[in-house]
């Protein structure tokens, strides 16, 4: 027996090259009611402009190729490379089975209340490669998208309990964008050296609610604007943001309690509209000393990156607040 189309497939299929939540609930057999949860992702494209702002519409190819990136993909689980023993991360599965590093970091979040949930993780953030070699083959029946066949999703979900509760040097340099070596030299900083809770196995681990409010404290992340893809997927893995859709009102009270507001707090933004600064101001408002700004900028400078620059007035030197944080705290790398 052929295999059933993928939901792409039924979609390239369509009449239209826009298409209404009618008419894609129609060409793939969702309901509506999951086509317009599956709309609220972040990946989805955006609607087309129509003069009919009673009806959003949406270009059949794009949809299509969300779709195409989304839907559980049709495996053959015995072909997949590596022993069932194996331990692998979320990126190790993602080489293994071809699919997108952004997509499968959301599995875990996404099937957590489902009956057939996603294999669990060890306390560094690992798998079971059998485990997960035998959930992908039950999903390979399955032709809904991941997540669609769980109830609508309430607007405001409760948050639930984190996947895991400890950070790995690993996850460190995926949050921070830094390299092995920088991140080896920034937990040995004092005050993240004496927040570790030990070691599993040969690696050390962190509690993640205690090192991420300190990350944020220190200048690694950002205090608002985007996260980049990579901090993201371990805010998901973590359970401190969700897989799709907007975070709950619980999950943007702890990432602001943490000292991250995507919009920017009051006081932050008071900040960057604010008068020009000295360089004492910026080490205070940043808790660095003046010597950390010194040689942060002079290293930017010898590799070749913009810095910021100060204005001379009639009290002294001063930087703009906003381009100063633009070059503090940058949106990490997608």
């Amino acid at each position: 027996m052929a295999p059933a189309p993928t939901l792409a497939e039924r979609l390239d299929a369509a009449a239209s090259d826009s298409l209404s939540v009618a008419d894609i609930s129609n060409a793939t057999g969702l309901s509506e009611s999951t086509v317009r949860r599956l709309a609220k992702d972040p990946g989805w494209p955006e609607p087309e402009e129509s003069g009919d702002h009673r009806e959003q519409r949406y270009p059949r190819e794009p949809v299509a190729a969300w779709m195409r990136d989304n839907q559980a993909a049709r495996i053959n689980a015995e072909e997949l490379p590596g022993d069932d023993s194996d331990r692998v991360t979320l990126t190790e599965i993602a080489s293994r089975t071809g699919g997108l590093r952004e997509t499968v970091s959301r599995l875990p979040s996404t099937y957590r209340t489902s009956t057939d949930p996603f294999p669990a993780a060890d306390a560094l953030g690992t798998y079971n490669w059998g485990e997960v070699k035998a959930w992908l083959g039950r999903r390979a029946g399955r032709t809904g998208p991941r997540g669609a066949t769980q109830p609508p999703a309430p607007t405001q979900a409760p948050t639930a309990p984190p996947v895991l509760d400890v950070l790995t040097t690993a996850m460190i340099e995926r949050l921070t964008g830094k390299g092995k070596e920088a991140v080896k030299t920034l937990v040995r900083r004092p005050e993240i050296a004496e927040l570790s809770s030990g070691k599993v196995g040969r690696l050390r681990v962190w509690p993640a609610a205690t090192l991420l409010p300190l990350l944020w404290n220190l200048g690694y992340l950002p205090e608002s604007g985007p996260l980049g893809a990579e901090p993201t997927a371990v805010l998901v893995e973590l359970g401190y943001l969700p897989a799709m859709g907007k975070p709950s009102a619980e999950q943007i009270a702890v990432l602001r309690a943490f000292g991250y507001d995507e919009k920017g707090s009051p006081e932050h933004r008071a900040w960057l509209a604010g008068p020009l600064r000295t360089a004492t101001e910026l080490s205070k408002h940043y808790g660095v000393s003046l010597s950390a700004i010194s040689k942060r900028i002079a290293r930017a400078q010898e590799a070749g990156q913009p810095v910021p620059h100060p204005i001379d007035t009639e009290d002294g030197r001063r930087y703009d607040p906003r381009a100063f944080d633009a070059f503090w705290n940058p949106p990490a790398a997608g």
